[in-house]
């Protein structure tokens, strides 16, 4: 009896941790790996948003860059800069009426009729070298808008704003952000943002003439107003020197629930709704949202922000931090070109929310499961001596080598009778296995040479089905370009694996216009393949429809994010339209690597940059469509990013200066012969070494 007493705990105490462990694993491991994709898919979302806005953000800063290149360029700018000291107050009040510059009434070729097309602010031009007689000022300056602000040019020309940009012509470049306190003047001031440009006269190393632009509040918060899923978290935008000059949250015009200052929270009244769909968010939602910009002197904070003006990290900056008892999702990113940082923090608990629900009821199945195991195996433990015993005889039998062995089945219960039937079988096949043995390995030699004419036959189909896939991807790639009295082309592609993202392609248009594209996919084998299909499917489709490239990359990108949208693919891609009579080309450069043209009269390099973002991420962008002037003689050079990044043994890259230096050598090689030349050289400096991206470059000479 106290055998049977122990042997029953022993049974129970094996079951139930054998049971209830692997249930306690798994409903753990869900939901930690629930918790673990949900803070990895937001990382990827909202650093994808955050990568977006920087990027807008370089693409209107660059923008208003060029304006005001433009405006220096100008006659009236010239005759303004020029102009003599005004001797007398009536002089200089009607100096820009008469050049045109008169408010309402500005000529056509005015910097006024530009100002008020190409800025949305309040422009002024100052002189350092002059004096102003009708406002008694040691300085010059000239309005071409309206406006209410206030400007202290005598403290802004000891501003690290002013000096960080004009300390010599070489150094010399925009300046985005805000001026020390005290500088400007005007309601809501805070949240006014400037431009400034220094101008140097030929010769002169101090500056002593600048323009300024006085942007308006909205123009950060309309870059990233529609992008609703920015609203779930706080977004600071903060400039180089580290001033906050925009935030989402809290708003007045966008923000449902009311915020009272005061507090520092956000107060539910009655008649308003606890979760407002539009938004997708609730008050509890609202609750969680960072309020306080103090959270921005926090160390780790700090430390980030410092990194990012350091340039010692590339990789995106996503961490977690707590503040006033709430964890954050937090994340960083510079625009390059103009030094403006934003910073960002969405709730955890927002994150995780929509598990919640499942967890509650994984833990409730759970228990659940765990006390019913808790009872059978009570009920069995009961039951187990019996069967137990005898399989425990019969296999000592076995073990002895008396394989003719059978134990009786009667009392056997459940799958005790199906186990004590196999062993009666097992012994009996154990003991024909002893007495046919040859015949058996015979057999199983049979079986075994059937099973691998089966895995080869598979093998050989998935091979053959590869090898068609790689045929098709090979026939996107043109072998022979269209005819063209005016455009000699050469190609070269090379995946890194059997099917690649890269592509280049090139089209007629009509007799004189020839479509000339290359793109990149994010990735590389099937997927990437399929993407580079449908997106040169749908630039042919498009250049047929529309007649500027803006509008193609516009359609192409809404046709692809229909198709990819949420894969986390996406692609980048220069394409453009080469006017073979007018030897002209208009094109659209969507987030690609520069593209060079090497101008046959003196041998320089013009590179065509970037002109919007990525393409397959977000619908309906705004490309940017330049146009430039092309020469008999002139060559254009396309290529994806594995040609500059192609690595050697020592982990050296190919490098853009390598690059440039071969084109500029190589300027009287055919596009063929130049195209072997760089394969030749690109072969030889990886010396054997794997690729780590695809290789495509394609080659066009304006004859």
């Amino acid at each position: 009896m106290n055998y049977k007493i122990s042997m029953r705990k022993r049974v129970l105490l094996t079951i139930l941790p054998i049971a209830i462990i692997p249930i306690i694993l798994v409903a753990g491991f869900s939901a930690f790996r629930l918790f673990g994709k949900l803070k990895e898919q937001g990382n990827v979302f909202y650093s994808t948003i955050l990568t977006q806005l920087t990027t807008n953000i370089d693409f209107v800063y660059s923008q208003h860059a060029m304006a005001f290149v433009d405006i220096a360029r100008m006659d009236n700018f010239s005759k303004i800069i020029n102009a003599p000291q005004p001797k007398s107050m009536n002089e200089e009040r009607e100096f820009l009426e008469s050049l045109g510059e008169a408010s309402g009434s500005a000529a056509g070729n005015s910097i006024t009729r530009v100002v008020s097309s190409k800025f949305r602010g309040a422009l002024y031009i100052v002189e350092f070298d002059k004096k102003s007689l009708y406002f008694n000022t040691d300085y010059l300056s000239h309005r071409f808008s309206l406006s209410d602000y206030t400007v202290d040019f005598d403290k802004l020309k000891t501003d690290k704003f002013f000096l960080d940009v004009s300390a010599s012509p070489e150094t010399a470049r925009v300046n985005y952000g805000k001026p020390s306190d005290g500088i400007l003047k005007g309601f809501e001031i805070d949240q006014t943002t400037v431009f400034l440009y220094p101008h140097f006269n030929e010769g002169e190393t101090v500056c002593k003439k600048i323009m300024i632009l006085i942007v308006n509040k909205d123009f950060i918060p309309d870059i990233y107003k529609n992008i609703n899923s920015i609203n779930h978290g706080t977004l600071y935008v903060i400039d180089k020197y580290n001033n906050v000059f925009a935030k989402n949250h809290p708003s007045k015009n966008d923000d449902y629930y009311e915020y009272n200052e005061e507090k520092m929270k956000y107060e539910f009244f009655e008649g308003d709704e606890t979760y407002v769909k539009e938004e997708k968010m609730g008050f509890s939602d609202y609750k969680l949202l960072n309020t306080d910009s103090e959270i921005l002197k926090m160390p780790l904070v700090q430390e980030v922000i410092s990194q990012l003006d350091s340039d010692i990290i590339n990789e995106d900056i996503i961490r977690t931090v707590s503040f006033k008892g709430i964890d954050y999702l937090f994340l960083a990113k510079i625009a390059p070109d103009s030094g403006v940082k934003l910073i960002y923090f969405y709730p955890l608990a927002c994150l995780y929310k929509p598990i919640h629900g499942i967890i509650f009821w994984i833990v409730i199945i759970s228990v659940i499961v765990c006390f019913i195991i808790i009872l059978i195996s009570y009920y069995l433990s009961l039951k187990l001596n019996n069967p137990i015993s005898s399989l425990s005889v019969g296999s000592k039998k076995i073990a002895s080598g008396d394989y003719k062995t059978q134990i009786n089945t009667d009392g056997f219960f459940g799958e005790f009778i199906d186990l004590g039937n196999s062993f009666n079988i097992m012994a009996r096949t154990i003991d024909e296995y002893s007495e046919n043995i040859e015949e058996i390995v015979k057999e199983r030699t049979e079986e075994l040479n059937e099973a691998v004419y089966e895995l080869q036959k598979s093998y050989d189909e998935n091979k053959r089905e590869l090898l068609i896939a790689q045929k098709i991807q090979s026939s996107l790639i043109p072998q022979i370009f269209p005819e063209s009295d005016h455009i000699d082309f050469s190609g070269m592609y090379l995946p890194m694996e059997a099917l690649g993202g890269d592509l280049y392609d090139v089209h007629k248009i009509s007799d004189k216009k020839m479509g000339i594209l290359i793109l990149d996919v994010c990735g590389h084998g099937v997927p990437a393949a399929l993407i580079t299909t449908m997106a040169k499917i749908s630039f042919n489709s498009n250049s047929r429809k529309y007649e500027s490239t803006n509008e193609i990359m516009h359609t192409v990108n809404n046709e692809l994010c229909d198709a990819i949208q949420g894969s986390g693919d996406y692609l980048t891609a220069f394409y453009c339209i080469v006017d073979s009579e007018k030897r002209t080309i208009q094109y659209t450069n969507a987030a690609h690597n520069d593209i060079y043209v090497l101008r046959h009269h003196d041998l320089s390099i013009e590179i065509l940059t970037q002109t919007g973002p990525v393409v397959g991420v977000v619908k309906d962008i705004t490309y940017e469509e330049n146009k430039i002037q092309l020469s008999e003689g002139d060559r254009l050079i396309l290529y994806t990013d594995g040609v500059i990044e192609a690595r050697n043994e020592k982990s050296v890259l190919y490098e853009t200066e390598r690059f440039i230096s071969l084109i500029k050598a190589n300027k009287d090689k055919t596009p063929k012969e130049f195209v072997k030349f760089l394969y030749d050289d690109i072969i030889s400096f990886k010396n054997n070494t794997p690729s780590d991206d695809d290789i495509a470059i394609l080659v066009a000479d304006i004859t």
